[in-house]
């Protein structure tokens, strides 16, 4: 196993299990080109959409081996872009559907040892997609640690 897929196989339970989501996906780099080639061929909103993470190992002293994930990932919904009222129902609903993934990290970091959640590093940040849909959502950014001993040791 690898960080990349220690994050992603905690992350993906969590955005598939949110109410009303359709698709949730992983970038391949940088970029969200598989996101938008999804969007093309099927109906996939609410979208919550995970960017490979930055991260470093790390020793906590107490004889694990963490990942420290800087964590980016989208969530968009579907809006058109002709009423008011759609374009902030699409963002309302982006909003709690994030707000939701983090409240699920902070529940876990409470419950867990196996997760670390720096609730303070979290940043939500209205966007909105251009494509062949017009997608209004957050782009949050946060810092989450796991324990990854199989992986570092």
């Amino acid at each position: 196993m690898i960080a990349t897929t220690l994050l992603w196989e905690y992350f993906r339970p969590i955005a598939e299990g949110l109410d009303g989501v359709v698709y949730v996906g992983q970038s391949d780099a940088a970029k969200m080109e598989r996101l938008v080639t999804e969007s093309m061929t099927e109906e996939i909103y609410p979208a919550v959409f995970l960017m490979r993470p930055r991260y470093r190992p790390i020793d906590n002293g107490a004889d694990n081996q963490v990942a420290e994930f800087n964590v980016i990932f989208y969530v968009l919904c579907q809006a058109v872009n002709d009423s008011e009222e759609n374009v902030d129902a699409a963002f309302d609903q982006a909003e709690e559907l994030a707000l939701s993934i983090l409240r699920q990290f902070r529940q876990d970091h409470r419950e867990t040892a196996f997760v670390d959640f720096d609730y303070s590093s979290a940043m939500l940040e209205p966007i909105q997609m251009m494509t062949l849909d017009t997608a209004m959502g957050y782009e949050v950014k946060c810092k989450i640690s796991l324990i990854a001993n199989e992986i570092f040791s």
